[in-house]
């Protein structure tokens, strides 16, 4: 049997949101994008967006920044992936939690990085950490072009994901900063909370099984 550690890669293996780090980065000089943003940054709607992802489990935000990548080639969307990872991620990495996973590789451990970010990113995160084995959120492609839809979105499904994939084990370890993510580290032998914020300390001191990380 395996030991296990999984990782979450947004705001816990790095600064930063992947997805819209990504899409940011794709689309900066696209006007209609950069309007979006704007919108997509106002309180009431940030307020309207929580409650839609609490209530049922979508970010509407991050499903209408998707549409954005509508009928552009994959092979277009990889090349820019690659480069995003190695020039723009590479300065966004959380130094302290790197060295976990570098720390429970060499301790013999399975790592999965699980993330509900685009899978075209985090392949490359996982080649850049050199993990094999990698979870992510897929969209759909059509004649070798992206939609602007998802065809898997696994955001609020790690703790299923991680039952069906991983039926036995010998010891699991789970680093995450998410709070929709207290389930599967309710399961883990021991579990890291990346706390960005002072408020993230009263929400995980409550888990006396779950160690925060304090990242601010």
């Amino acid at each position: 049997m395996k030991k296990i550690a999984i990782f979450d890669v947004c705001d816990t293996l790095y600064n930063v949101n992947t997805t819209f780090s990504f899409l940011d980065y794709f689309f900066h000089k696209n006007n209609k994008y950069a309007f979006f943003r704007k919108i997509s940054r106002l309180f009431l709607i940030k307020v309207a967006n929580y409650l839609v992802l609490k209530l049922l489990g979508k970010d509407l935000i991050r499903i209408c920044g998707t549409f954005f990548l509508k009928n552009h080639e994959k092979d277009e969307i990889k090349k820019f992936s690659k480069i995003f990872v190695s020039e723009i991620l590479d300065k966004q990495i959380k130094k302290d939690i790197a060295t976990k996973l570098k720390y429970f590789k060499e301790q013999d451990y399975y790592i999965v990085l699980m993330s509900g970010s685009y899978d075209f990113i985090i392949k490359e995160v996982a080649n850049y950490f050199n993990v094999s084995t990698f979870f992510a959120s897929k969209l759909e492609i059509v004649d070798k072009f992206y939609i602007g839809k998802f065809k898997n979105d696994i955001l609020m499904d790690k703790y299923n994901l991680f039952n069906k994939n991983f039926q036995s084990y010998e010891k699991l370890i789970v680093v995450s900063n998410n709070k929709s993510d207290l389930k599967l580290m309710n399961l883990a032998d021991k579990a890291y909370a990346v706390c960005n914020k002072k408020s993230d300390l009263k929400f995980w001191n409550n888990h006396t099984n779950i160690e925060c990380v304090r990242s601010f």
